[in-house]
């Protein structure tokens, strides 16, 4: 039997050899990248901290880059930054697993959402805490494209002018997509003139107060009205014209219908993806309708 068994084991070794360390490695990195996680551990004792460079892509951090513990809580906006520190902190002291969502700080203004998973194992004597980390972003966005449409439907349909549709549309720009640089103009009565009715506080300190644009002008804001087609401009130093953006070096401009358009800027080149512009489009489409329908009950009651 002992021979049997011993056959048995040196078949399936030779017909299911173990994977050298290169190809674990390999094999890891294509788990990795197919599932869209990082991982990551610590050793309590030595204080080592070790991340696969997935775990580095996500968090947009060079691969060569030797981290610490502060340096990741650092990489989080400041309001996160507590919350994850007391987490790491009670993982140390009490081998408590933990599951954080966060906000991933970074050169642009648009935030990023990140699941950070932690969970403490005992190795002999030291206590190594084990996790991963995944991009939550376009998850969470697909969850805010929901929640534009029901939020700002809501209050869309208490509007009674367009002044207050600009100023939904801007609040919900900035703080339901993350688009904090964001303008609002609407064309006028002669529709010749695309007018700032609305800017947010942070587009303003950050771009200035921003023109109007005539509708003879070559601007993307105008190009985006007359064509009814979104833009994404990766880089200002490329836009044909001449008007000052401030310290904005990308930008989006998508048709609010036929009344005007909705831009964003962001302080970074290369900013905005399709989803950003896909979101702010159904914003646009929101405000127009509202826009409409205001039209039509103020001509209804004029007969």
């Amino acid at each position: 039997m002992d021979d049997m068994l011993s056959q048995d084991n040196n078949d399936m070794t030779q017909s299911n050899p173990l994977p050298s360390d290169d190809q674990y490695l390999e094999l890891l990195a294509s788990v990795q990248r197919l599932t869209g996680i990082g991982i990551w551990s610590y050793n309590t004792s030595t204080t080592e901290l070790w991340w696969s460079n997935q775990a580095k892509r996500i968090h947009e951090i060079d691969i060569e880059r030797t981290l610490t513990l502060s340096d990741v809580v650092d990489q989080y906006t400041e309001q996160d930054q507590d919350r994850v520190a007391e987490r790491f902190s009670d993982a140390i002291e009490n081998a408590n697993p933990f599951d954080i969502d966060v906000e991933l700080t970074g050169e642009g203004t648009t935030p990023r959402s990140i699941r950070l998973h932690c969970e403490p194992k005992r190795n002999d004597e030291t206590l190594v805490l084990y996790g991963v980390v995944r991009d939550l972003t376009d998850m969470k966005r697909r969850e805010q494209r929901i929640e534009i449409l029901r939020r700002t439907s809501q209050q869309l349909r208490g509007a009674s002018s367009k002044q207050e549709v600009a100023e939904i549309l801007a609040n919900a720009a900035k703080n339901i997509l993350g688009l904090v640089n964001t303008t609002v103009r609407l064309v006028n009565d002669s529709r010749n003139v695309l007018r700032t009715v609305e800017a947010t506080e942070e587009c303003l300190e950050r771009a200035g107060d921003r023109p109007n644009y005539s509708i003879d002008e070559e601007t993307p804001a105008v190009r985006t009205y007359l064509t009814s087609e979104p833009e994404i401009h990766s880089d200002h130093q490329n836009t044909a014209d001449d008007h000052d953006r401030g310290e904005l070096q990308s930008g989006l401009y998508v048709p609010i219908g036929s009344h005007g358009v909705l831009s964003a800027g962001d302080v970074v080149v290369d900013a905005f993806k399709e989803h950003d512009l896909e979101a702010a489009s159904l914003l646009g489409q929101l405000g127009a309708e509202a826009i409409t329908r205001i039209g039509w009950v103020k001509r209804s009651r004029a007969i």
